[in-house]
């Protein structure tokens, strides 16, 4: 028996997954494949840019679980092999990428490399890589930093206290790139901490979305939040904010801009519920890290496919003839993602049986004949 001055270590319990997390996973990361083709002066482009990024940090929220960690060491350590670890990795293969094809390197060579340098590994916005949009693991391992401290700052105080400081912060991290004329060195704060302030907010709320259980006291308004979300989402965001980029702090109004993208957000899950059976759905979901990585390479593969059969040269976000042939060029793209992500599993699965002890019979005979 264990004396009364002695601390025992409980166990966190663990939680289902839920599937309308993964479902509004892939359905978001489609969007974005959609907003990276679209012309950026277009209406839907707004439409997407204004809640996109976003729920990818509240969803993130509803599954971050910072007490699994225990002490703020830990939590560090294991966002930094699953955040900082997959940014790198994701610039290396891009590098390697480009290296290979001689359009890509072309392109790469006309730039300084103390440009390219500085945007992957000060800013943490790789340039020219067409990896740029790993920016989102940077924001969030901050985000996530954030958010631990806040919690075990503000977890127990006062429902207007957390309210209130929880407000202060959100518009302090629209109104972050003011102090951009004053910095010592460079344009903006480094490894998207600016954004990270914005994301944390978001992230924030995702956490107590799922601590309060909403998903599931929600589901049976789907079908009609849906629609009035998305309308609303419109008019608040599109209409009466214009455009907006997560990525670069562009945030014009801070009340629309919180606005519309919870109305997005809350218009994107109740697409979720409703598809959440779907298992091609759940499958981007699941690896919607993979697939958010390689969507740019996607996306040109498809536009080379095109230039090579039209002989005409599209280039993303710039150039594109109308909203029928964006949209079919990221349905094309995002094929070539899934498929990705089934090639990627499969050499993750045959890599983990790999390193099982008795993959190979004749290792496991020679260990059992020394014994």
């Amino acid at each position: 028996m264990k004396s009364s001055g002695e601390s025992v270590a409980l166990p966190v319990p663990g939680r289902e997954r839920i599937t309308e997390i993964d479902v509004a996973r892939g359905l978001a990361l489609f969007l974005t494949v959609l907003g990276h083709v679209l012309l950026s002066s277009g209406v839907w482009f707004g439409w997407i840019f204004s809640f996109h990024m976003p729920a990818f940090f509240f969803l993130s929220g509803m599954t971050f679980r910072p007490e699994k960690a225990g002490s703020f060491g830990a939590f560090v350590r294991g966002r930094l092999r699953k955040r900082i670890v997959p940014y790198f990795a994701a610039i290396a293969a891009g590098t390697a990428v480009c290296m290979l094809r001689p359009d890509y390197r072309e392109v790469l060579f006309q730039f300084d490399w103390k440009y390219l340098l500085t945007w992957a590994f000060y800013y943490a916005q790789p340039k020219e890589l067409y990896v740029g949009q790993v920016w989102f693991l940077a924001a969030l391992f901050f985000a996530e930093i954030l958010a631990y401290g806040w919690l075990r700052l503000f977890r127990g105080r006062n429902l207007l206290v957390r309210g209130y400081s929880l407000l202060l912060i959100a518009w302090l991290g629209t109104q972050i790139r003011g102090i951009d004329p004053y910095l010592p060195w460079g344009e903006r704060l480094p490894w998207k901490l600016d954004t990270a302030i914005v994301a944390f907010v978001f992230l924030l709320f995702g956490y107590y979305a799922s601590e309060l259980h909403l998903l599931e006291r929600f589901r049976k308004y789907a079908w009609l939040c849906g629609p009035l979300c998305a309308y609303l989402n419109y008019c608040f965001g599109v209409r009466f904010l214009g455009s907006t980029n997560m990525c670069d702090c562009v945030y014009v109004s801070a009340e629309y801009y919180y606005t519309a993208a919870f109305l997005g957000i809350i218009a994107l899950l109740s697409c979720a519920v409703i598809l959440r059976e779907s298992r091609f759905w759940q499958f981007c979901g699941r690896n919607s890290l993979i697939m958010f990585i390689v969507q740019t390479f996607a996306i040109y593969l498809v536009l080379d496919a095109v230039t090579a059969v039209t002989g005409v040269k599209y280039t993303p976000m710039r150039d594109i003839p109308g909203d029928a042939f964006a949209l079919a060029v990221s349905i094309a793209a995002f094929i070539i993602m899934a498929g990705f992500a089934v090639v990627w599993n499969r050499c993750r699965g045959r890599v983990e049986q790999m390193r099982r002890p008795d993959f190979f019979p004749c290792r496991s005979r020679g260990k059992n004949k020394n014994l």
